[in-house]
């Protein structure tokens, strides 16, 4: 889970005898590092000019003649004028030997990671990356931006973003606007409203920009009247959906082919292109992700040619756009040597966006309003979690099930205080909400909470008198990611899981990476969890009375918990190990 950014070592490792090195890999491109280090342009490479150099090398072997990758740093005004300085300084002799061209979408996140840590508003965070976008988007290699990360906001949270964008191709016309949307199931509108957004932002007479929706997974179903809609607006608008079937399957964004719409959007005339969503992450490369295509979702030579097609529209556009801007900066004798100047000019003369943002100003800070409650996890008690309410997508309500609320009286009934503690979302309804008003004062229950909330969420959790820890996590949908960090990576655990969409099947598949052992049991009657049960067969048990029986017989002899979240068990004859 950790990403770092590497910086050279004062004292680099001297090249000899690289020919006794045992490796013949290793031995060829060392040999071609010591090459670059006469190079008249890569020698003096730093660490991001040799990235792109070495990515390029590869994307040649593969006969990829142009590409686009989307960087964040294109959207910070110190680190943008650095990196920009950097590709106009070695991208030609790149291309040069290479022959591949490579340009960039500046990454704007949707949902700000310095939130919490350094107090900076989501509305500074994109006032400041417009700023910037707005300055360098005229440039060559800047092919347009990208609202990136992992979708668990609704887009029209950023539709004042997506106008400001809409309004840089007024002046840029071949600016690319990308989001990524719809790659789970959270939020089925992602994909019709970014598409919205877009079009209420156009001025009479203002041509439709290059659109691009990164996945386009998960919609409204395209069969119903909404879904036909649908397809006419994308296909009228000639937008365009990127398709990264390793990154849907590695995130478990994906675990039904069956329900893969590409062939609908094919059939309906729909633009579709594959791409890799960063293939060094997964370990793949655009052929691996065309086979996968093709062999999975059974896709036909038809099918590939209709791909092919609209792959070559975007590769058109793009060095056709690439061409027309490099000829501008010729012709304004604009070159290496004077773009950081011209770029410094261009971002002191221009003028950052006023109005607000972030269109989310309802929600509070969970700091203040819940002051009072807040506290760290015990360490002495086995948690058990309960999910079944703070895991849906925004259309989905958590309906109770009398055998579901048998198996939580069974708990209630059955547990040890001492021992247990239960651990739930933030949002206090479906069978957490049960779970907490029939649990009257008896056991402790502790939430693990976003940084924000709604009033009714933040009021619910005031009246329950619960515990509860911070998430550094702004949205609920990303909470998944903080009950692996403070359970299943330090402590063994139970997860019982009566309903949810793609973050119960991610807290699932945390729970199952965890470091220690956590037993997963899935409500029977969810077909999105027992979808996920088929992918993880062994390691997670259908819920009932008998299985939530034999759990409650190990808690029984759990005997020690220490604080550094080590474990040591004696199970009794009897007692089941699931």
């Amino acid at each position: 889970y950790v990403f770092t950014k590497g910086e050279r070592h004062p004292q680099p490792v001297e090249l000899t005898n690289v020919e006794s090195i045992p490796n013949d890999t290793v031995v060829r491109v060392l040999r071609q590092m010591l090459a670059d280090e006469a190079h008249p342009v890569f020698s003096r490479n730093s660490l991001f000019e040799d990235e792109l150099l070495w990515i390029a090398r590869q994307y040649a072997s593969h006969g990829i003649r142009y590409t686009e990758i989307t960087d964040t740093a294109l959207s910070r005004k110190e680190e943008a004028i650095i990196r920009l300085a950097q590709i106009h300084r070695v991208m030609p002799a790149v291309t040069e030997e290479t022959g591949v061209l490579i340009r960039f979408l500046a990454g704007i996140r949707r949902i700000p990671l310095t939130i919490v840590r350094d107090r900076i508003t989501p509305n500074d965070y994109l006032i400041s990356n417009l700023h910037v976008i707005r300055a360098i988007a005229d440039d060559p290699y800047v092919a347009g931006a990208d609202i990136i990360g992992e979708e668990i906001n609704d887009i029209l949270e950023l539709r004042q973003v997506i106008h400001q964008l809409v309004s840089i191709t007024l002046t840029v016309p071949d600016f690319v606007i990308r989001i990524h949307a719809g790659e789970n199931d959270s939020l089925r509108n992602n994909v019709s409203n970014s598409l919205k957004c877009v079009r209420d932002a156009l001025l009479p007479g203002q041509p439709m920009p290059q659109l691009r929706i990164g996945h386009g997974l998960y919609t409204c179903n395209l069969r119903s009247a909404k879904g036909e809609r649908l397809l006419r607006e994308l296909r009228e608008s000639r937008t365009v959906l990127e398709f990264q079937i390793t990154s849907n399957v590695r995130l478990n964004n994906l675990s039904r082919l069956d329900q893969h719409p590409l062939k609908q959007y094919l059939h309906a005339g729909i633009l579709c292109v594959q791409g890799t969503d960063g293939g060094a992450m997964y370990g793949t490369d655009s052929i691996d992700e065309e086979l996968a295509l093709e062999k999975l979702l059974d896709l036909q030579y038809d099918d590939l040619y209709l791909m092919r097609q609209a792959d070559r529209e975007c590769l058109n556009r793009g060095l056709s756009a690439f061409q027309r801007k490099n000829a501008l900066f010729a012709v304004q004798k604009i070159t290496e040597k004077n773009i950081t100047d011209r770029l410094s000019k261009k971002l002191e003369q221009a003028q950052a966006p006023a109005q607000v943002l972030w269109a989310d100003d309802t929600r509070v800070c969970t700091d203040h309003v819940l002051s009072a409650q807040l506290c760290s996890l015990p360490d002495s008690a086995y948690p058990v979690i309960v999910a079944g309410g703070s895991f849906n997508n925004s259309n989905h309500h958590t309906r109770l099930r009398d055998d579901g609320r048998h198996i939580i009286d069974l708990l209630l009934r059955a547990g040890d205080p001492s021992k247990i503690i239960f651990v739930i979302g933030h949002r206090l309804t479906g069978y957490e909400g049960y779970l907490v008003k029939m649990n009257q004062g008896r056991f402790r229950i502790h939430c693990i909470v976003p940084t924000m909330l709604s009033q009714a969420e933040a009021a619910r959790l005031r009246r329950s008198g619960v515990t509860a820890s911070l998430s550094i996590e702004s949205s609920g949908m990303g909470l998944y990611k903080s009950f692996a960090y403070e359970i299943f990576k330090r402590r063994p655990s139970t997860l019982l899981v009566f309903d949810g969409n793609s973050a119960a099947v991610n807290l699932i598949q945390e729970a199952k990476n965890g470091r220690f052992m956590c037993h997963i049991l899935l409500d029977h009657h969810s077909r999105i969890l027992m979808n996920k049960a088929k992918s993880l067969q062994g390691y997670v048990q259908v819920m009932n009375a008998a299985s939530v029986s034999d759990v409650l017989t190990e808690f029984s002899s759990v005997r020690e918990l220490d604080h550094s979240g080590s474990h040591s068990r004696e199970f009794s004859e009897s007692s089941e190990i699931l």
